[in-house]
């Protein structure tokens, strides 16, 4: 079997880590479901993606085994399994037989030592394995040909490990992950381990001495007060090693992985009855419930002369014609096409290829198609497969009626919609995108926006995604070194002045440092001890010398692990996947404000601040070699905004003289001539002008700027005196809002009040919604629109493309040579996108590198 590919899966371990990352789900009978859907779906995408030739699931058998026999103490201390789960492993286990998976379990022994005996078989007949599985134990097992999937967060992100990456993250070779667990033991398992061994003694032990024997074999040259640990616990941990030990026999019978014959029907029964209709179409697909006509049985109109079926009766809802393709991969860069149907009111074509689909749509090459995903299709088919002003979109229309909601897609809100045939689905698309249709237009302005903006920004975020931006992958890996290098010297420091290693990722082991190992004053107490959170830090930080030192060095601790794992570990897995360009996603459907909002990796949050940061933009280059980064940036965007909405003269002036608001603002509150005014004075000026966009109160500014609650309350009067216009639009806009129903932007987007979530507590959290979406959502609108207008001057098919919006200011790459006339187009669209009694107003830059722009 040579060439072949396996696929072995950790059925426990998979169905723990489903049932903690979904909420609670129950079938219609109240059977919970929650792990069973988690399961599937990560067991499906895993095997999506890998496309192995054989595959199994191997769970516990119950009762005791071997190691039970060797150590009565062995997983001792674990808690009963929570009834919820333990009743969907035989849900699991039956579905998984109806698809003619393969499911093992063995007496005696545990799934690990299943997994770990065909892996070693599966090498020996060199057969490529993949283990998907969390369990460190596993990973002993690690060679050629032989790889492991972790789970991460959620059900959606899996980590690849294979003999050279585990290298590179322990330290030493997988054969002495063994010696390794049994240095550190496992409370799990209740596997003692040695005491008073951590992570990182463990990994410099094993790459000093090799393994658990080389290290008594040298245990002379430790230090003493770890010598006398390993002299005082030499039989726990060469026990703790014998529990950790896998069994790897070489002569299990792989035809048992072979896949079996499903009982399609029986399966999909199953699933109806217990509410699992999307996990039965994942696990099926083309395959409908029992008396349905699947879109693989129809003819392809593209290979029989457009052979098609009536459906006069699917004409109802819209006018038009409906597209629904069944499109799977990973999205936005290995999407592919599987199948289609185009009903056009009439008849309903089929095919299965994007040759076919192009011809079908050209031949109705007038009038509006209708899609429940165009952004999808748009990422699968490439941008140019129908012009959006041809475009009806299901996701887009519900969003912009409920964009505070968390589901926009068709198979989740239209009923029956995944389980019906495909003319059906048609139907029930029409008909409900009719019914979206016609309350967007009750809406002034927001059937235009629909249109005019929402629809034409899907294929400029595709190119967006499909262009990506360039990613020193050198420049990261020194970065990520240089971070991980000060966060041990930080432990090291810390550890010194505690006398012993500190875990600074553990609040109670922190607060024990400071407030009783260091006697520091203690600040807030929460429920489970002494609060640690960044604003006691920074308490302590304020006490000065010599007080402040590891308060400090806390805070820069924190500061570097967010920054090492919330920006330079996701860049550079991203960039590692596309081969040095990082494609993120950038999603127009889900901010109840308008904001695009990015994410895999998150590209408009990255650091603003600091030496660090710096770094990280430095890394991030244009994609063609030659070529430069020029962005353009609002000025005060929403400050213009707010003197549109609220017609305040002083406000206009300011802006269309063209002077430095946060200046004018200062002089007017504080009563100092505008040329007086200092750095410190336009500071809380700015924090003035911005915070009460957001609604922020006297409490609110007293904290920030630290003064007085009745100091903060005077200088909020004195703004709104000095501002009547604005006291007076944010009240009459609360109201409005209250008596409408919903907050609306200056282009028509609407945000319903009763959507919206807000803490019972927090009694102004509705007004600042109601107040701040007009400000914050028409600034939205118009960054929105304005990448609509650069991409109709400047076509992706070109050389110049945006590569990045973050929020008030737009990136593109160019080559150098152009940089002046983009820089000119880029400012002169922008500015013009719409007409405010202010003008708008743009700040550009150009740079080799992010960070210079």
């Amino acid at each position: 079997m040579e060439g072949k590919k396996l696929l072995l899966i950790d059925g426990h371990g998979l169905v723990f880590r489903a049932f903690y990352a979904l909420p609670e789900l129950t079938g219609p009978d109240g059977t919970p479901t929650n792990a069973v859907v988690g399961f599937f779906n990560m067991f499906q995408k895993v095997r999506e993606e890998w496309q192995p030739d054989m595959c199994g699931v191997v769970f516990d058998a119950p009762g005791p085994t071997f190691r039970h026999e060797a150590y009565a103490e062995y997983k001792a201390k674990r808690k009963p399994t929570p009834p919820d789960l333990k009743t969907q492993v035989p849900i699991i286990t039956e579905l998984l037989e109806l698809l003619g998976i393969p499911v093992v379990m063995r007496p005696g022994v545990e799934a690990d030592d299943v997994l770990a005996s065909v892996a070693c078989t599966a090498a020996g007949e060199k057969i490529e394995t993949m283990i998907l599985s969390s369990d460190k134990d596993i990973l002993q097992v690690l060679g050629p040909g032989l790889s492991v999937l972790r789970p991460g967060k959620g059900i959606t992100s899996f980590k690849m490990m294979d003999e050279k990456s585990f290298l590179e993250e322990f330290g030493f070779p997988p054969s002495a992950m063994t010696d390794y667990l049994a240095l550190l033991g496992d409370s799990a398992d209740n596997v003692p381990g040695v005491p008073g061994v951590g992570e990182k003694t463990a990994k410099k032990l094993l790459a000093d001495f090799g393994s658990l024997q080389g290290i008594y074999e040298n245990i002379e040259t430790l230090k003493p007060g770890l010598r006398k640990k390993f002299e005082e616990n030499r039989e726990q941990a060469f026990r703790s090693r014998e529990l950790t030990v896998l069994l790897c026999e070489t002569e299990e019978d792989l035809k048992v992985f072979r896949p079996g014959e499903p009982k399609l029907d029986q399966f999909l029964e199953k699933c109806r009855f217990l509410g699992l209709q999307k996990i039965a179409e994942k696990m099926t697909p083309g395959k409908a419930p029992q008396g349905k006509t699947t879109l693989s049985n129809w003819e392809k109109s593209g290979r029989a002369g457009g052979a098609s079926r009536s459906a006069a009766e699917n004409s109802a809802g819209t006018s038009g014609a409906v597209f629904l393709p069944l499109i799977g991969g990973k999205y936005p860069l290995s999407l592919e096409l599987r199948e289609f149907i185009l009903a056009d009111g009439e008849t309903v074509h089929s095919g299965s290829s994007p040759e076919e689909a192009a011809a079908l749509l050209k031949r109705h090459r007038s009038g509006p198609v209708l899609l429940p995903d165009y952004k999808t299709a748009a990422a699968c088919l490439g941008t140019g497969f129908l012009p959006p002003e041809r475009v009806k979109d299901f996701k887009t229309a519900h969003y912009l009626l409920h964009p505070d909601g968390k589901v926009h897609d068709a198979e989740a809100l239209i009923p029956d919609f995944s389980a019906a045939d495909p003319g059906d689905r048609a139907s029930l698309l029409r008909e409900e995108y009719g019914l979206l249709s016609r309350h967007i237009g009750e809406y002034e302005g927001l059937e235009l926006l629909m249109s005019e903006t929402d629809i034409r920004l899907i294929p400029v975020l595709v190119d967006m995604e499909k262009h990506g931006i360039g990613c020193s992958i050198s420049a990261f890996g020194e970065l990520e070194e240089d971070l991980s290098s000060r966060l041990a010297e930080i432990e090291e420091e810390i550890a010194g002045r505690a006398g012993e290693k500190i875990n600074l990722n553990s609040p109670k082991q922190v607060a024990w440092l400071l407030f009783e190992k260091l006697d520091l004053p203690a600040g807030k107490k929460t429920k489970t001890g002494y609060s640690t959170d960044i604003s006691v830090l920074e308490g302590l930080s304020a006490l000065g010398k010599p007080f402040d030192e590891v308060p400090n060095l806390l805070i820069e601790f924190r500061e570097l692990s967010k920054m090492l794992s919330g920006f330079v570990q996701p860049l550079v897995k991203s960039a590692q996947g596309g081969e040095g360009t990082i494609h993120g996603i950038f999603e127009p459907a889900v901010t109840g404000t308008g904001r695009l909002s990015s994410r895999d990796p998150n590209l408009q949050n990255l650091p603003s601040y600091g030496e660090w940061s710096r770094r990280i933009k430095e890394g991030l280059l244009p994609c063609k070699k030659g070529n430069v980064f020029v962005a353009a940036d609002y000025s005060q965007i929403e400050l213009r905004v707010l003197a549109h909405l609220c017609g305040d003269s002083r406000l206009r002036d300011a802006f269309s003289a063209g002077r430095d608001i946060h200046t004018e603002t200062a002089s007017w509150v504080f009563g100092v001539q505008a040329g007086l005014v200092t750095s410190e004075l336009r500071r809380v000026a700015k924090m003035i002008n911005f915070g009460l966009l957001y609604g922020m109160s006297s409490f609110g500014l007293a904290q920030r700027l630290g003064i007085g609650r009745q100091e903060a309350s005077d200088i909020i009067r004195k703004y709104f005196e000095a501002l009547p216009g604005v006291r007076e639009y944010l009240e009459e806009s609360y109201e409005d809002a209250k008596k409408r129903g919903y907050a609306k932007t200056l282009s028509g987007r609407i945000r319903p009040l009763d959507e919206v979530s807000v803490s019972p507590r927090d009694r102004d959290a509705l007004r600042r919604v109601a107040v701040n979406t007009p400000i914050q959502g028409t600034a939205a609108d118009i960054a929105r629109k304005a990448m609509v207008d650069f991409a109709k001057e400047f076509p992706s098919s070109g050389d110049v493309r945006l590569v990045l919006q973050v929020h008030d200011s737009l990136v593109c790459e160019c080559p150098g040579a152009a940089a002046g006339d983009v820089e000119q187009a880029l400012g002169r669209i922008m500015e013009k996108t719409v007409s405010l009694s202010v003008p708008l107003k743009v700040e550009s830059k150009r740079g080799k590198n992010l960070s210079e722009v």
